[in-house]
């Protein structure tokens, strides 16, 4: 009989063990870091850096309509929470909510006017809104903030380029370029703007592409091909 109790109290430490061991530790994980804030909000309610630190943790671990609603929560308590906003702004563009992201993001920058990626996604929104004359000032305006910030002059000269004004957006890509060598959608655009104009102006584009980035980037099968294209006889 001993054996038997024995036996059992054995094959329920057992039982237990399994059990721990197969906790999700990433569920676990979350529910640690979401618990320790909720205690601390019922310490302190109505703290909008904790609702704002919820809604990142919540963000985190994909658990991105509660990390919406934690977010909103901050705003409600803050208004003037610039980070919040643009959190917000970016769960709004994932959701395909355009116009949401657009005043999310001219809300961040209400409150921060030198938040330079604001006003870069600002203007690709804007852009993929049909608002050209608005997204031309958002990336005119990036690029007032920080004269160094390449992806606003390369959106800047795609939007120049779409409106057929080459001129302009050559100047902006090559400026992209001598900012920061290491940007290859530059050089891109601005070899694809060069193709139906100017053969000798592309192979130089792509042999500085393929010199600066060799044969592994994402690009260089294609630059290769153009390049054999434009010199082969």
């Amino acid at each position: 009989m001993r054996f038997l109790l024995y036996a059992a109290a054995s094959l329920v430490v057992a039982c237990a063990s399994e059990q721990k061991e197969n906790i999700d530790p990433v569920r676990a994980s979350m529910q640690r870091e979401v618990d320790q804030l909720h205690q601390a909000i019922e310490q302190r309610p109505g703290t909008p850096l904790l609702e704002f630190q919820l809604g990142q943790v919540f963000k985190k671990y994909g658990m991105i309509d509660s990390a919406r609603v934690a977010f909103e929560r901050s705003i409600s308590l803050y208004e003037a929470f610039p980070e919040a906003h643009f959190e917000l702004a970016q769960l709004y563009y994932d959701d395909g909510l355009l116009e949401q992201s657009a005043q999310a993001y001219e809300q961040t920058l209400r409150f921060n006017r030198e938040n330079v990626t604001a006003y870069n996604n600002l203007g690709y929104i804007y852009k993929r809104m049909g608002e050209l004359e608005k997204a031309v000032n958002a990336y005119e305006q990036a690029i007032a903030v920080d004269s160094t910030f390449v992806e606003a002059y390369n959106n800047l000269g795609q939007i120049y380029k779409a409106d057929g004004k080459s001129k302009e957006a050559i100047a902006l890509y090559r400026r992209s370029i001598a900012i920061r060598s290491d940007f290859p959608e530059a050089y891109v655009n601005l070899a694809a703007l060069y193709q139906s104009e100017e053969n000798a102006a592309e192979v130089e584009v792509w042999r500085a592409f393929l010199q600066q980035f060799g044969e592994e980037q994402s690009y260089s099968m294609h630059a290769r091909e153009r390049l054999d294209a434009l010199i082969t006889p």
